[in-house]
């Protein structure tokens, strides 16, 4: 009967034997690491309530996450792992003394167009800190990731460091609405690779006055006198706001008829001029996000060019002190100064972070990112919290370190010998000896496989060499010698009669 194949899902891939057996090597690595600064491990489902990412993200990342229904919950496929380890910390950490320490590693997923070694599904591996402020928290999370990769043998890379509370300061004084803020807080990549103007297309498509508004200014004779009465109101303080429109009103004898109360029918007015157009300080927020982008290199003279930028838009330096401290912690780490550099253009994409952000990339391959965290100080209050509590925490994701790793040859994906020894029979007859000398060998700790279905010797060295089996063992129950076996080294040709104790020490030796 003929049927149809089932196809692999778009944007996810099979984890193949060689593949998998690297990426325990690198857990391996990076939780022996991990496990030096006493953090501990923690699983959290695959599985949550969409919500747990709608609090701090908001709906615009409901395009990107696997978010479904089912029996009246709303749940989705994990994201990332943050916001799971801080739900995982309020259900079950809360009574023991600060900080916590934990690590993680496992799959998320995010529903984004797949590209070249990009992927629907990724593995994140990575820690969170949680309950400790200030520098020397944020200096041992980076220099956790930049040890990491040392223990990995990559250590061409550049580290780059940033601060997401400049921005943030900046958009407070805008009182954007909240869409277009989480909006733009989500652009400065795309704003320093794609330049002003590709910002400025998205903006219009998610906010059409912007475009209207841009157009109006290169109409100046349209809608003056409703723009000159919205401009005023828009520049009044809210009370004084609210003050003018009730005088107006008294003044040419309107009375608000509703049911609703006429303070409430000026609040709801106001609120409407207020973000009716915010073309003008959306221009002002991508003018400064695209100088801040441009910020980018030597520690010392990005500080400078920040502090002079910051006072041009008469903004505070909280941000650059941080930063300051920050650097001066590294040091104690005995992190490479000459791997640091000051980023003020990264903001991670996502909304949660609050102070120090930082990425880690491989210098040599076109800056291609090995990691990149940052704190978030406000996530555990939005998701339940009694109490404000600071974090901070990075993670790497691990197909990138495989590549990584693969591309500079200091790990081999095609070359590992899963199996030390096949162990064969010159006949059925001789399958019981088989397995016996098989499981002393499995006891002695080396990895054995046996013949199970009956292949003569040829068949049996041609399986070997295709499956990369160094040894051959072929036994004969009738002649078998006192615990003595016959080992055949396939690459050689070598063939010994040895000791089982003396067959391991051959095996480990080569």
């Amino acid at each position: 009967m003929q049927t149809t194949k089932v196809e692999r899902v778009r944007g996810v891939r099979d984890i193949l034997p060689n593949t998998y057996h690297i990426d325990k090597q690198i857990k391996n690595a990076l939780s022996g690491s991990f496990e030096s600064y006493g953090y501990r491990p923690i699983d959290v489902p695959l599985i949550e309530y969409t919500e747990l990412y709608l609090k701090k993200s908001g709906e615009d990342i409901v395009s990107r996450l696997y978010d479904f229904i089912y029996r009246n919950r709303r749940l989705c496929l994990r994201p990332e792992f943050t916001a799971s380890v801080v739900r995982a910390y309020l259900d079950n950490f809360q009574e023991i003394p600060l900080p916590v320490r934990l690590y993680y590693t496992g799959p998320v997923f995010r529903y984004e167009k797949p590209q070249k070694e990009r992927y629907r599904q990724f593995t994140q591996m990575g820690i969170e800190l949680i309950g400790a402020k200030g520098a020397i928290a944020d200096a041992e999370v980076i220099s956790m990731a930049c040890q990491g990769l040392d223990r990995l043998g990559l250590t061409e890379y550049q580290m780059f460091i940033g601060h997401v509370g400049v921005i943030n300061k900046f958009l407070d004084h805008l009182e954007l609405d909240t869409r277009l803020r989480s909006f733009l807080l989500t652009q400065m990549e795309t704003l320093r690779k794609e330049g002003k103007q590709t910002v400025e297309n998205l903006l219009s498509e998610i906010y059409p006055a912007f475009q209207k508004n841009t157009s109006a200014q290169q109409q100046p004779g349209k809608n003056i006198t409703t723009k000159k009465i919205t401009d005023l109101l828009q520049n009044l303080e809210e009370e004084e706001a609210r003050v003018a429109i009730f005088e107006f009103l008294e003044s040419m004898n309107i009375e608000l008829s509703s049911t609703r109360e006429p303070e409430e029918i000026v609040d709801r007015l106001l609120v409407k001029i207020k973000h009716q157009n915010q073309t003008k300080q959306l221009n002002k927020a991508l003018d400064f996000m695209t100088e801040l982008s441009k910020l980018k290199g030597e520690p010392n003279a990005i500080l400078k060019e920040t502090e002079k930028l910051l006072l041009a838009y008469n903004i505070d330096d909280y941000g650059l002190t941080q930063l300051q401290d920050i650097l001066k912690s590294l040091d104690a780490f005995n992190v490479d100064k000459n791997r640091i550099n000051i980023d003020l253009g990264i903001s991670r994409g996502l909304q949660y972070y609050t102070g120090m952000v930082f990425e880690i990339s491989d210098s040599n391959l076109g800056e291609r990112k090995l990691c990149g965290g940052g704190r978030y100080d406000d996530l555990i209050v939005s998701l339940g919290g009694q109490q404000e509590t600071p974090a901070t925490g990075f993670s790497y994701v691990m197909e990138e370190l495989r590549e990584v790793l693969a591309e500079k040859s200091h790990l081999n994906i095609n070359n590992y010998q899963f199996v030390e020894i096949l162990v064969v029979g010159i006949s059925s007859h001789d399958y019981v000896y088989t397995v016996e000398i098989a499981e002393k060998l499995r006891r002695l700790g080396l990895r054995i496989e046996t013949d199970i279905i009956g292949r003569n010797i040829e068949n049996n060295i041609e399986y070997a060499i295709q499956h990369n089996i160094p040894f051959l063992i072929i036994l004969n129950s009738v002649e078998q010698q006192d615990s003595k076996v016959l080992l055949q080294n396939l690459e050689s040709g070598e063939k010994q009669n040895l000791e089982l104790n003396e067959v391991v020490k051959k095996v480990r030796n080569s």
